[in-house]
């Protein structure tokens, strides 16, 4: 469920180390009783964005209940916050590093205020700078709040009022908060001859719909809970600390996934080093999602059920390194006695790949043509140019 070539992680943070358990970024809030907000927001690739406000000027921030809240260094610079303290960080690589972690005395989304917020402060602005953003609301933030998120119309509610929302109890499960940041852990249903159920992020920062944790992976093929489609070794993604390591990844297909009873069939997934499985933001395309951090509530109500996914996909990854893109994975054994990973592409389908900005490899959709076929040219690390012809499958 990834975009054609594509399988990035733009959840900029996932958790603080556990080593520093003593720390937490549960901080702060509001002191507002009865708030209701209806905030609009916009979808970049795939990624919901919504505004607030600090010191009476407005700013961009990614709505990422997978992480906690997050400001860029620009904004950091100009807002000179208090640094509460330097801690670990670990990213949706599973790559960790040492980042300031800040209090924003004072933000405003809709008509609430929140005061004395922790925040991260990221050394490579590189993904904020894309988004054009300038930080990330998390779960942190939000957790004594309740948050409603439909595509149809473009909204969030943000509320501590569950029965203003007209929610459906059907379609609920239990919510669990991680300690140190409150993200929102659920339990789903992977199905196929036997059953497994699995606890994992939900995660409005991650681009894509399921990604399944190596360490499930493991226990669902051990049961044939899920069909291996495809293996290849190769780098498996961008996120906050960079480029991930060279490992072995699988592509996989689940029979069906069940979400509070609302089932999604032929769910295509790659598996991640990060220690969560995740589902991200395509949720929203197909139901009403609540979050309801206050009463530790999951809602998924479907616009439509069942739900077939059942799409076919380009047999290759690709991976922008050092201002190229290059080949990240090979998805299809017959393809590797005329692709190698790391070859460098410079066009598909007559589109010139060799001046295409990071940015513009990740952002714009546009770029990646929608068909069948695709024809690329290639040049291998000894210099020879190549073109290769690749079909969905």
């Amino acid at each position: 469920m990834k975009a054609l070539f594509l399988a990035i992680l733009l959840s900029p943070i996932v958790t603080v180390s556990h080593a520093q358990e003593e720390f937490t970024l549960n901080q702060g809030g509001t002191s507002q009783k009865n708030y209701f907000a209806e905030i609009e927001y916009e979808n970049t690739n795939r990624i919901p964005i919504i505004k607030a406000t600090i010191h009476g000027k407005e700013y961009r921030f990614i709505l990422d209940t997978g992480a906690p809240n997050a400001i860029s260094k620009a904004l950091f610079d100009e807002l000179k916050p208090n640094i509460l303290k330097r801690v670990p960080i670990w990213d949706a690589n599973n790559k960790v590093d040492s980042l300031n972690i800040v209090s924003l005395n004072e933000i405003t989304v809709g008509n609430i205020i929140f005061n004395d917020i922790p925040s991260a402060v990221p050394k490579d602005p590189f993904i904020f700078d894309c988004l054009k953003v300038d930080g990330s609301i998390g779960s942190n933030m939000l957790r004594n709040s309740i948050l409603h998120i439909s595509s149809k119309t473009h909204k969030i509610i943000l509320t501590d009022q569950s029965e203003k929302l007209n929610l459906n109890r059907n379609q609920s499960t239990d919510l669990v908060l991680t300690p140190i940041q409150s993200n929102p852990a659920v339990k789903v249903n992977l199905i196929s001859k036997d059953t497994a159920n699995i606890q994992l992020l939900f995660d409005t920062g991650m681009a894509g719909l399921f990604d399944l944790a190596l360490n499930h992976f493991v226990l669902c093929e051990k049961e044939n809970i899920v069909k291996v489609l495809a293996t290849s070794k190769g780098s498996s993604g961008m996120a906050i600390h960079g480029i991930g390591r060279d490992t072995t990844q699988y592509r996989l297909r689940i029979p069906q996934l069940d979400i509070n009873g609302a089932i999604l069939k032929n769910v295509d997934a790659r598996t991640t080093e990060d220690e969560n499985s995740r589902i991200g933001s395509d949720l929203l395309n197909f139901g009403l999602v609540t979050v309801d951090y206050k009463n530790k509530k999951f809602y998924f109500e479907p616009f439509a059920t069942p739900i077939d996914l059942h799409a076919e996909s380009f047999p290759i990854s690709l991976m922008p390194k050092d201002n190229k893109v290059l080949i990240g994975m090979i998805w299809d054994e017959t393809l590797k006695d005329k692709i190698s990973v790391n070859d460098q592409v410079l066009a598909i389908n007559d589109i010139d790949y060799t001046n295409l900005s990071t940015c513009d490899f990740l952002l714009k959709e546009k770029l990646y043509e929608n068909k069948d076929q695709a024809i690329l040219i290639l040049k291998t690390s000894t210099g020879t140019i190549k073109k290769v012809t690749i079909n969905k499958k």
